[in-house]
């Protein structure tokens, strides 16, 4: 059960709020739920603040999210996934199959489907239904039959019913359909329908089964589940997913080092703004919103990668409108337990030190002191050994760490360049792996992982590019390069799709952050291959452009690619090799096998202005 100093906690921030508990209505369904893990199975090392003193912990995993599950699932309780697969070597090996072994442990009583469920196409995810013993939710998704999803168009529901202490609670799938399209690999046989206007008609048809109790599943992002929040008649919840949002109250979370997050926005739905939401308590855990009719709309999210598990009670009234909330996230930890000794060096606490911990730990509302559920740790460790097995295969060394921002912060021509190292080293992966690629484009989202310094493995090369992507040459004019550089950057700009940013080999440039669609890269030089000079690029020139598959498509806005594919086949080769390899190669064929720190004077951006 939620502690009684958390439930102070929020019976404290609602009365504040004006918006007081009733103790003697209806019903009271508790919503368990979690999100945008991205195949984050096992607990990780998370530094936190415990008793003023910063600590490190394990961290979340699935294994103690289902143990904390079954503390607190009582028999009024359903069981939530926001879903998102793929970012570790769990969905590179296995392709999301311990996942769904997971959720079906779990006794999900909904999964909505988001973007990166079809990073592996149609078909994959057709396989993962196959697997599923727990109902998907997804109404806005809708495969034609040339899909391969076409074939379980019945195991993925628009939305479900279940029965809770006999009352009738409506759970409506949904998913945002511009970063599903863009920041996938979704086939063009698979048609979508509006967010809102979905949800609208989705609504309307439970309440036409008199169902009033009614949870919009969401994998939209936080701002986006706010604006349906408030466009929405008859919604009572939203348990989102998709912007990796923290929420909680900005004071137990300050004890232990954390803050709210709600910086990770994607852009609103298309014809959409986020405008006035800044009025709203942002941060807060539930937020709250008054809906089309002046009714509280709950909105939560469990933040991200498995780290934490959203427990929220609703209390409804006889007329289905909720009258009462109280909630949290909570926080699965376990030791070993680190501190920095004098050298500020992490070393393992001592006895004393860990019983300071402990008592920090049972103190706090927001964490909760968990061993492994040894069943998902049983179901879990076939493929951790197979994970295990391709993690430590060395590859070579990385002598300075690689940061891994996807959009720059601002400097000038000769000051130390910001942005994505990692993605540029990529990219000089790209362009060595063929004499003929005169350039390389990467998307920054792409890149999963900084590189860290010190050894470097092939569980490393395919943490930080753990898609099914391979590489693609393309023959592009300058003027195309100039383009697809625009498209992507203004869309990363200005949508809330970092991931688009582009950064390159063989290009400079420089960047103007608050630029037009087609000036936010300017200044654009190529390097020529044989002699390594740079000079400004030819608009009429055709040049040979190597990048990843995925934006080969057209996806993450770059959508010249798309354009030149279908204006000239010829001029398009699927190399079919993984876009991990590259790396791989490149970093193996360096003097030493050492990556050295970049090299300013091939660093694609070379000023960045707001």
């Amino acid at each position: 059960m939620i502690r009684r100093s958390l439930v102070l906690l929020v019976l404290a921030a609602v009365a504040a709020s004006g918006f007081a508990l009733s103790q003697g209505d209806a019903f009271t369904l508790r919503i368990l739920h979690t999100n945008d893990h991205h195949s984050h199975l096992d607990g990780a090392a998370f530094d936190l603040t415990l008793d003023g003193t910063r600590t490190r912990v394990t961290l979340g995993g699935f294994s103690r999210i289902v143990r904390v599950i079954e503390q607190e699932r009582t028999p009024n309780a359903i069981v939530l996934n926001s879903g998102e697969l793929n970012g570790t070597l769990y969905f590179s090996v296995y392709k999301g199959e311990p996942d769904f072994l997971v959720f079906n442990a779990l006794g999900l009583d909904a999964y909505a489907l988001g973007n990166h469920e079809f990073d592996e196409g149609d078909a994959r995810l057709a396989e993962l239904v196959d697997l599923a013993n727990f109902p998907i939710v997804s109404s806005n998704a809708l495969p034609e039959p040339a899909s391969p999803l076409y074939r379980v168009r019945d195991q993925v529901l628009p939305y479900v019913i279940r029965e809770v202490e006999g009352e009738r609670v409506g759970i409506i799938g949904i998913l945002k359909v511009e970063k599903t399209k863009n920041s996938s690999l979704v086939s063009d046989d698979v048609a979508f329908t509006p967010e809102i206007e979905t949800a609208a008609r989705m609504v309307a048809e439970l309440e036409a089964q008199g169902v009033d109790k009614i949870v919009l599943l969401s994998h939209v992002g936080y701002f986006n589940d706010l604006t349906i929040a408030r466009a929405v008649r008859g919604i009572d919840v939203i348990v989102g997913g998709d912007s990796h949002s923290l929420l909680g109250d900005a004071g137990a979370l300050g004890e232990i080092g954390l803050a709210p997050i709600v910086s990770n926005q994607t852009g609103p739905f298309a014809g959409g703004s986020h405008a006035g939401l800044q009025a709203l308590d942002l941060g807060e855990y539930p937020t709250v919103v008054r809906g089309q009719t002046g009714d509280p709309v709950l909105v939560v999210t469990a933040w991200e990668y498995a780290k934490a598990l959203g427990v929220l009670d609703v209390t409804f009234d006889a007329d289905g409108l909720v009258t009462g909330y109280q909630g949290a996230i909570v926080l699965p930890v376990e030791g070993p337990f680190s501190q920095p000794n004098a050298e500020n060096q992490m070393v393992e606490v001592s006895p004393e030190a860990e019983a300071t911990i402990l008592a920090a730990i049972e103190a706090s509302p927001l964490l909760r002191l968990t061993s492994p559920d040894d069943s998902v740790e049983a179901l879990l460790e076939p493929y951790r050994a197979g994970v295990e097995a391709m993690k430590v295969e060395p590859i070579g060394t990385v002598e300075v760490t690689l940061d891994n921002t996807r959009i720059p912060e601002p400097f000038a021509a000769g000051e130390t360049p910001t942005g994505s190292y990692a993605a540029f080293v990529v990219s000089q992966a790209f362009r060595d792996t063929n004499p003929a690629i005169d350039v390389a484009i990467q998307n920054a989202g792409g890149v999963r992982t900084q590189f860290l310094s010190g050894a470097f493995t092939v569980g490393d090369a395919i943490a930080a590019l753990p898609f099914s992507n391979t590489i693609v040459m393309l023959d592009m004019t300058g003027a195309s390069i100039v383009k697809v550089l625009n498209q992507a950057a203004h869309y990363a700009l200005n949508t809330g799709s970092t991931g688009a940013f582009p950064y390159a080999a063989g290009l400079r440039y420089d960047v103007d952050l608050g630029g037009a669609e087609d000036a936010v890269i300017v200044n654009v030089e190529v390097q020529d291959r044989e002699t390594g000079a740079w000079g400004p690029i030819d608009p009429a020139r055709v040049y040979t452009v190597a990048t990843n598959s995925f934006t080969a498509l057209g996806r993450d806005n770059y959508l010249e690619f798309a354009a030149v594919r279908e204006a000239n086949p010829a001029g398009f080769e699927d190399t079919y090799i993984n876009y991990f390899l590259p790396l791989k190669q490149y970093i193996q064929r360096l003097p030493g096998g050492v990556l050295p720190p970049i090299d300013v004077t091939q660093y694609p951006l070379k000023s960045v202005v707001d």
